[in-house]
């Protein structure tokens, strides 16, 4: 059996594009709290990410033994800081109006948990330069996908209307999307024998 300890629509569906047979089960961890305490002891960002994802699927692990876990994480950085999902669609904008015309770094980690241990990890990261957008401009994209400025780390989703929010894009779709897919095949394949 596979769990996902996610509630991410985009990581469920990003597996369920790729054929994979899972359950959902979010994992009730304290996030904010993992962040802080990692981020004052001065973690990198890629470290903090990845033991987020760990985090969420040692929990889950712990209540599905014998299953296959999968935990993922996403952080965006910018100018040296992780910023986090916006509390209000206000704050989502706000970020949204100081990502403009500015390049950010999405870092997206998965792993792989059996019972007590992690299995596998990957970590990946991508750069996403916005356009030079003023307010009219971003509320116009925002109100096609309102839900996205409280929901998403950077108040857009890249598989919909926030896509028209960027001039470049360095780095691979499913990392900006949360879930670094071909690793995770790819150990699936080889080290658990698994197709879909």
């Amino acid at each position: 059996m596979i769990v996902l300890a996610s509630a991410s629509q985009a990581r469920q569906s990003i597996l369920q594009n790729a054929g994979l047979s899972f359950k959902c089960q979010p994992a009730d961890i304290d996030e904010g709290q993992i962040l802080t305490s990692l981020s004052a002891k001065g973690t990198p960002p890629q470290d903090i990410t990845l033991e987020l994802a760990k985090q969420k699927a040692l929990h889950i692990a712990s209540q599905n033994p014998g299953a296959l876990i999968i935990g993922a994480d996403q952080t965006l950085v910018f100018e040296n800081r992780i910023l986090t999902k916006s509390k209000t669609p206000e704050e989502g904008l706000s970020q949204l109006e100081t990502l403009s015309g500015k390049t950010h770094t999405l870092i997206s980690a998965v792993c792989i948990a059996k019972d007590h241990e992690i299995l596998w990890f990957h970590v990946n990261q991508a750069a996403l330069t916005m356009h030079d957008l003023d307010k009219p401009a971003l509320i116009a994209i925002t109100d096609r996908d309102p839900k996205a400025l409280t929901s998403c780390v950077g108040g857009y989703r890249i598989e919909g209307p926030g896509a028209w929010l960027f001039k470049e894009i360095d780095g691979d779709l499913f990392t900006i999307m949360g879930l670094p897919l071909p690793p995770l095949l790819t150990y699936l394949r080889q080290q658990q024998g698994l197709l879909p």
